[in-house]
């Protein structure tokens, strides 16, 4: 294949998904290009759901304002930490409702933390004051949490350095796979410990471990961090909505597991592409979802629906969709240790 597959679990879900949308997501996106279409499909890459967005905050909110109080082994101040972040939260909420990630020469780069674009003001739908209300709360929850999970923080306040949202980059065979680690530091040297937050009370798929297996697997192959056998990373789960702390076990016989999937996912993907790179021209060669529900939640329907429209090809229809149910309150630990 002329070109080098970027792999992640999120681009094998997109693509066994819907082919059509792994297709202007991930070969037609395209932050600077002239096409329109590449532009239109980068744009609405960058659309989130509630859901979504919630969780970058709280990510965002770590890396602020967290992390840096734990790298210079100060006390945390945690209302500032909430209040910063929620902060943030309602400046993206403006930028998205004004819809400025659509004015021209607006860029991620040009509105830093300010970016942001939400499914509900892309689709008109809007979001009401109650979901709204309903983020910033899970925004408090979710740091008050983490500020009572004090066993936790002492662990990781004993590191000397922290590398948070650090991205890896790994080479397998004709993919580049594509790492985000939330927050890395070593327990010694060779011993990286790999936090993963989750703002979720779901408790994940049935391939859980391979997708937390694969920090570590690329923490092993990647040339920079010196670390040689599975058994040396130590992953843990923070789930910060519900307080659990999950341990994943890591050994050659997960990463012998992992790189089979990836191995067959990047076939699978390769099979689709047929090496070629980017021509409009091969879009309807791509398959529509096998279940056209999915295309309501597609952040590429609307660009889809107009290029089939243009080409005269229908679309599979939809069911209709239920009623939207706001969101419940959610009680949450107001406790205050010695560290925050």
């Amino acid at each position: 294949m002329s070109e080098t597959i970027k792999w992640s679990f999120s681009t094998d879900r997109c693509v066994r998904r819907c082919q059509r949308q792994y297709f202007l997501q991930h070969v037609a996106a395209w932050h600077n290009a002239r096409d329109p279409v590449r532009r239109e499909a980068f744009l609405l890459k960058q659309v989130k759901t509630l859901d979504l967005w919630q969780g970058s905050l709280v990510h965002r909110g770590i890396e602020r304002f967290v992390v840096p109080a734990l790298q210079q082994n100060r006390r945390i101040d945690l209302d500032a930490t909430i209040a910063g972040t929620q902060a943030m939260a309602e400046r993206q909420f403006a930028f998205s409702k004004a819809r400025r990630y659509r004015e021209e020469g607006m860029s991620k780069a040009k509105a830093e933390d300010d970016y942001c674009a939400l499914d509900g003001h892309e689709k008109d739908a809007g979001v009401s004051p109650e979901e709204f209300r309903g983020v910033l709360h899970t925004i408090e929850q979710s740091l008050r949490n983490l500020a009572s999970m004090t066993e936790l923080l002492e662990e990781i306040q004993r590191a000397k350095q922290y590398w948070p949202e650090l991205p890896l980059y790994v080479e397998y065979d004709i993919a580049r796979i594509e790492v985000h680690i939330d927050l890395l530091y070593f327990r010694a040297f060779g011993q990286p410990t790999i936090i993963d937050w989750k703002v979720s009370r779901s408790m994940g798929g049935s391939e859980t471990d391979l997708q937390t297996a694969l920090y570590a697997w690329a923490m092993c192959r990647h040339p920079k961090w010196r670390v040689e056998r599975p058994e040396d990373c130590e992953l843990i789960e923070v789930q910060l909505l519900t307080q659990n702390v999950i341990r994943h076990q890591v050994t050659q016989d997960i990463f012998d597991r992992l790189e089979n999937r990836i191995y067959r996912s990047v076939n699978m993907i390769q099979s689709v592409r047929l090496g070629r790179s980017y021509s409009l021209a091969d879009l309807d060669d791509y398959d529509f979802a096998k279940n056209p529900n999915s295309c309501s939640y597609c952040p590429q329907g609307a660009l889809c629906r107009s290029l089939a429209d243009s080409n005269g090809v229908e679309m599979p229809q939809a069911k209709a969709e239920t009623p939207h149910r706001a969101r419940k309150d959610q009680t949450y630990v107001n406790a205050y240790p010695q560290l925050f």
